[in-house]
């Protein structure tokens, strides 16, 4: 029997092809024909998976000193993250803080001069950080606390 140049092409195809197929169907069989493992080793493969739980024992008040600590250390992250995510601290300068503060320029060059609120020069200027105009604001609240003191 004569092949045609066609059949020579593809018959190689077909062999490989063929040959895959029943070495894979062969291995699929040598899969299906080992033993079942035995159950230590199953045992064995699935503690890489298990996570082991380990029990402490300590004292109670070990144990509500040590909460309280880590609250203690969640409320100080919580407020350093407050910190962070307010505005960047800005500088204004003379005639903004006045406004700010509700002052006479006059009064703020007094305040500054007296040492009563921070200020920075730049170029002549004098420039106020908003962090410092309102500890200054908050320092000099009148509240209760502050009237039952004087």
């Amino acid at each position: 029997m004569h092949l045609s140049a066609d059949w020579q092409f593809v018959a190689p195809i077909v062999r490989i092809a063929e040959t895959n197929s029943k070495r894979i169907l062969r291995e699929s069989r040598s899969e299906l024909l080992k033993p079942p493992l035995p159950i230590a080793e199953l045992c064995r493969r699935n503690k890489r998976k298990v996570l082991r739980m380990e029990v402490i024992t300590m004292e109670s008040s070990a144990y509500m000193a040590l909460t309280e600590q880590i609250a203690e250390i969640a409320s100080y992250i919580c407020k350093s993250k407050e910190k962070k995510n307010g505005l960047p601290d800005r500088q204004v300068n003379s005639a903004e803080a006045a406004r700010i503060l509700d002052i006479s320029r006059r009064t703020l060059r007094r305040m500054r001069d007296g040492h009563r609120i921070r200020y920075t020069t730049l170029g002549g200027k004098c420039m106020y950080r908003l962090s410092e105009i309102d500890r200054f604001i908050t320092e000099h609240t009148v509240t209760e606390e502050n009237r039952r003191r004087k």
